[in-house]
């Protein structure tokens, strides 16, 4: 089995809108300020000092016939593009950036059914990733500010940097991620199952120790699974299970987090709360409880009003309303706040496929988008933001992607925004 990596990069520098995008951006930084009072760094903060191509990494039985055949057909814009089997770093810092284990490669994917149409089955493996090239004046420091603030998301991306001179010839190299298969807890076992599974390429399934665990362990295993149940919801999973006489599978487990998690359940929304008011000196002024702010002040509303053009709310995913005699409209409202803050292109662009998805769900068509955009101030200082959390420019930037890059290739417009 043989491994080709390949790049694709805009045949003139003018062509190369990731590059002029950068550029742009780098001015933004005020880790940089430093940099633009010479010519000489100016220079290298624009094309030709920064440059940028997609890169491909295909494993699987491959003739150089074949590799041709995906190159021309699938991978190149023969227009604006070209490719190359070897990359030549020449006079700058190299950094490519691939995903972490485990997240999905939608583009790999593409190249893959690609490859099934074009008659190509020994493509077996694909991985994509992004270089960029940046000038040798920078220093090793300075490229990795720019890594760190616009190249790569740590959620999901890792990135390796070949410095300047340290390898001419770039085309081979490649991250090889650590994978971890451990999951939470230690001593975990593999359970066996009914039929014989004594085949090489059969991976049995994780059985996680739960139902024997205390009110520690439980939480521990919460903490360390990424599983955000707390210790009501992890007793009731090992009461389950104990019931059933047998421990949970890995599977089982994230399966039940997802489902109750906040993003999917909407614990706050739903949760009972106890409100109470307190004058200066303590004493209460007024006590109420609030039967779940969803409940209580959006869909109690919604009900009293009763107005005649209101079809569906609150019985599916999308609401409908009366448009004419014969004809109804579906809207469907989705933030995507959090997950938009964590990784921007991923968080909208998930964030308009759930809209899609619930469109057609109360079966009607989808034929547009719309989205109302908020974000903090644009030059707020890298310094002021809270530990973990983007800059705003960085967000509006991966949203309005993600916003756009979903419903395109869908063939929804976005109308307005």
């Amino acid at each position: 089995m043989t491994v080709f990596q390949i790049e694709v990069r805009a045949i003139a520098e003018q062509h190369d809108v990731q590059a002029h995008r950068l550029a742009r951006e780098i001015l933004y930084l005020p880790q940089m300020s430093s940099l633009n009072t010479s010519a000489a760094n100016q220079t290298s903060l624009a094309p030709p000092g920064i440059r940028t191509a997609q890169l491909y990494r295909l494993t699987g039985n491959l003739d150089s016939g074949q590799i041709n055949q995906l190159i021309t057909n699938l991978l190149v814009d023969p227009v604006v593009q070209e490719a190359r089997l070897t990359g030549e770093a020449g006079n700058h810092h190299v950094i490519d950036v691939f995903f972490l284990p485990g997240v999905t490669d939608t583009l790999a994917e593409s190249v893959l059914a690609g490859a099934r149409m074009l008659g190509i089955p020994g493509l077996e493996h694909v991985e994509t990733g992004r270089r960029y090239m940046l000038d040798s004046h920078l220093s090793e420091e300075d490229v990795r500010t720019i890594a760190a603030a616009l190249l790569y998301n740590p959620v999901i991306q890792q990135y390796v940097l070949h410095a300047a001179g340290e390898n001419k010839n770039v085309g081979a190299l490649h991250i090889v991620p650590s994978r971890n298969t451990q999951f939470i807890a230690p001593n975990f076992t593999s359970e066996e199952t009914q039929n014989d599974r004594s085949a090489t390429n059969w991976i049995p399934a994780l059985s996680i120790p739960l139902t024997s665990m205390t009110d520690q362990e439980l939480l521990d295993a919460s903490k360390k699974g990424l599983l955000a149940l707390n210790l009501d919801e992890m007793r009731a999973i090992q009461h389950h299970y104990r019931e059933q006489r047998r421990e949970p599978t890995d599977v089982e487990l994230e399966t039940l987090a997802q489902t109750w998690s906040e993003h999917c359940s909407h614990k706050t929304f739903k949760a009972t709360i106890r409100y109470r008011e307190l004058d200066s000196d303590g004493s209460v002024l007024e006590e109420e409880i609030i039967d779940g702010l969803l409940r209580q002040y959006i869909m109690r509303a919604t009900e009293q009003v009763k107005q005649p053009w209101l079809v569906s709310a609150f019985s599916d995913n999308a609401g409908i309303i009366r448009f004419t005699e014969t004809q109804d409209l579906a809207f469907k409202v989705e933030t995507h706040n959090h997950p938009s803050a964590i990784e921007p292109f991923g968080g909208a662009n998930t964030g308009v496929g759930g809209v899609i998805r619930d469109v057609l769900g109360v079966s009607a068509e989808p034929i547009a988008c719309t989205d109302i955009l908020c974000f903090g101030p644009a030059d707020t200082p890298v310094e002021d933001l809270p530990a973990g959390i983007l800059p705003p420019r960085r967000i509006a930037s991966g949203v309005v992607n993600g916003v756009r890059d979903y419903g395109n290739k869908m063939g929804v417009p976005t109308v307005n925004g």
